[in-house]
């Protein structure tokens, strides 16, 4: 009998060839499989990393004078005695096209100091007019002489800004309003705690960026003392929930 098992065209070397071709298409499979399942795993650590909240990020290039500390209370808490808080915030209203900056100053015991709010020119961008707010805050609290100051701002993108400096492709315009703030909080002469704090403690800041939303030019305005019902109700409720809490920088 003629077996054609023994031929260059026989079926054992045909079936051989098909055997060989069905291995190599395991064999990248597999290889496939491996590669997917190597990038999967190296994506993970970086995944991890980016999704990792901004509170437990590493700070650095933070003066030596002054820290970066997350206070997700929910609520607003008195600073330590010999401290003074600023609390600042900002705002635009894209429908009025208007924006604004506001402030205010409280002791250890929760009195109003000082309030302030400034009309804004409503192109700024929302972190820039959070950065006007930073640095009114601060520059009042220099004028007042005072000399351990915790600033509040419920706006992290601004924050890290100042924090990182030239870290950033800053503009122009924002590159100098950064440079002033670092300026002063790496002035020896006094210590300054930048907080960021959920807006939930940052109300009475935000009720007065409406107040100055209002003003009919882009001058500061300083209140000696809280300038209607609405924010002397806040502070209210802000002194009577406090518990005690003594602020850590």
């Amino acid at each position: 009998m003629s077996g054609g098992h023994d031929g260059d065209g026989g079926w054992g070397s045909g079936f051989l060839k098909l055997a060989g071709i069905a291995a190599a298409s395991v064999a990248l499979a597999a290889g496939v499989i491996y590669l997917l399942s190597s990038a999967a795993a190296a994506k993970a650590p970086l995944a991890a990393h980016r999704d990792r909240p901004r509170a437990h990020q590493d700070d650095h290039n933070v003066p030596n004078n002054s820290s970066h500390h997350v206070e997700l209370t929910g609520r607003w808490k008195k600073p330590e005695i010999g401290w003074v808080k600023v609390n600042v915030d900002s705002g635009r209203d894209y429908v009025e096209a208007s924006a604004g900056c506001g402030g205010v100053v409280r002791d250890a015991s929760g009195e109003w100091l000082l309030g302030f709010g400034r009309k804004l020119d409503p192109k700024y961008k929302a972190h820039e007019t959070e950065l006007q707010a930073i640095l009114t805050g601060l520059e009042l609290a220099w004028k007042m002489n005072v000399r351990k100051v915790v600033v509040e701002s419920d706006c992290e993108p601004a924050l890290s800004m100042v924090k990182k400096g030239l870290e950033f492709n800053l503009q122009r315009r924002e590159r100098e309003v950064v440079e002033r703030i670092r300026k002063l909080l790496f002035d020896s002469k006094w210590e300054v705690k930048l907080v960021y704090v959920d807006s939930s403690a940052n109300r009475v800041a935000n009720r007065l960026v409406k107040v100055a939303r209002e003003f009919p030019s882009l001058q500061l305005i300083e209140f000696p003392s809280p300038p209607d019902h609405i924010c002397n109700m806040l502070i209210s409720l802000d002194k009577n929930n406090d518990d005690g809490h003594v602020y850590a920088g």
